[in-house]
């Protein structure tokens, strides 16, 4: 009998080592990986059905790592249709939330999945701050913010010309002298059309143009805070003329669960006021909560339009961001360090012609070059999109 208890201990204790140092080397293996990437990845591609320390669509992910092994992770993140029919665990997760199939993100390596279990194990208190946007957005665009030139800074000077020129002209009338009055009044009239003209092509031109909105959202939260892509809510950009602008369904992916704002405030605002303008959001998407479900009464968002080019001007975003690349701040700017999104660019023809005329094109890159343009692409290395046709006015005007 002391033997067959003694023979029990012993197993509960190898048992006990056991599952100390299997979650001991899991624990190794989670800390491999980089938080603050995991971070952005997570906030990227989980959030809309993820927490996590609560339930949303799916289950809570804090600690995930000490639960559940990388091979699952990574099997249940890449190909969950068919992870669910092979794993019990699996399945009996699907079936606990409803069996509502979750995404599938092939596209996402080992190193991304070790990554997200990393910012898993330690959440937002575990990330180091990131980098200054405006700093970043300086980077993608290739400018420093001392390099790009002040709007509008030098107008003050042009109506002192015109004075100090109509004064000689006053001056050198008094004195008769006919072919020197007439010849600076010709000189005055050139001036004031020159300046006249400089002052007409700033109409129009609204740089650091930012309206109040009829929801206080904030891109800093959004985008920089939470590193939503920017094509997650702008999502026909890469595939439209238009970059669009997200219903309030789109919002509601994640407000169906998120009622209140954990955020830090600003704008000498309170949390309850932001509370309010999460409120507002539900609300125009006819969203009850205390039911969880959608009503009739919902209403479009009447937000207020920042950027907009004259209509005889013709622009694409699939073509600039699809095709070209471009990412977004190179137009418009560090949009995810702004509370309240402002114009941040000129959206003139000079402007536009500017960057035509130093902005390579990615002929290697671009499978619109291979086939019948491979040939022409091996001989126009280093081409700008100026040398491909980039300035010719059918070209936006037509």
């Amino acid at each position: 009998m002391n033997f067959l208890h003694q023979h029990q201990v012993i197993s509960k204790l190898n048992s006990f080592v056991f599952s100390f140092f299997f979650l001991f080397f899991l624990n190794l293996s989670a800390q491999d990986g980089d938080a603050s990437k995991g971070q952005a990845l997570f906030k990227t591609n989980c959030t809309a059905c993820h927490a996590l320390d609560s339930k949303l669509i799916g289950p809570p992910l804090k600690g995930i790592g000490d639960l559940r092994s990388e091979d699952y992770i990574f099997n249940q993140i890449t190909n969950p249709a068919e992870w669910v029919k092979t794993n019990p665990d699996a399945k009996k997760v699907f079936e606990e939330y409803g069996k509502i199939p979750m995404t599938a993100f092939p596209q996402l390596t080992k190193d991304d999945v070790k990554n997200i279990i990393a910012y898993t194990k330690v959440g937002d208190e575990g990330v180091a701050p990131a980098a200054d946007a405006t700093a970043v957005v300086s980077t993608v665009i290739g400018q420093t913010d001392a390099e790009i030139p002040a709007q509008n800074s030098n107008w003050w000077w042009q109506p002192i010309v015109v004075l100090v020129l109509a004064g000689l002209v006053f001056f050198f009338a008094r004195k008769k002298l006919s072919i020197i009055a007439i010849f600076f009044t010709i000189v005055l009239l050139l001036s004031a059309a020159y300046f006249l003209f400089a002052w007409l092509m700033q109409i129009g031109v609204d740089s650091g143009y930012k309206p109040v909105q009829p929801i206080e959202f904030s891109h800093k939260v959004h985008a920089g805070d939470n590193a939503i892509d920017c094509q997650y809510c702008h999502s026909s950009a890469k595939r439209s003329k238009t970059s669009g602008i997200p219903s309030a369904d789109v919002c509601m992916n994640c407000h169906k669960f998120i009622n209140e704002y954990k955020g830090e405030v600003y704008g000498g605002h309170d949390k309850a006021f932001f509370d309010g303008e999460i409120a507002k959001v539900q609300k125009a998407a006819g969203w009850d909560k205390s039911k969880f479900a959608y009503s009739d009464n919902g209403k479009s968002i009447e937000w207020v339009r920042i950027h907009n080019l004259p209509d005889f001007a013709y622009y694409n975003h699939s073509q600039h961001v699809t095709v070209a690349g471009l990412a977004c701040q190179t137009c418009h700017g560090p949009v995810e360090g702004m509370h309240r999104v402002e114009q941040f660019s000129q959206l003139t023809m000079h402007w536009c012609l500017d960057c035509h005329k130093t902005t390579p094109v990615k002929l290697d890159e671009n499978g619109y070059y291979k086939g019948t343009y491979e040939e022409f692409a091996k001989g126009h290395k280093g081409a700008t999109v100026a040398d491909m046709g980039g300035r010719e006015c059918g070209k936006c005007h037509f």
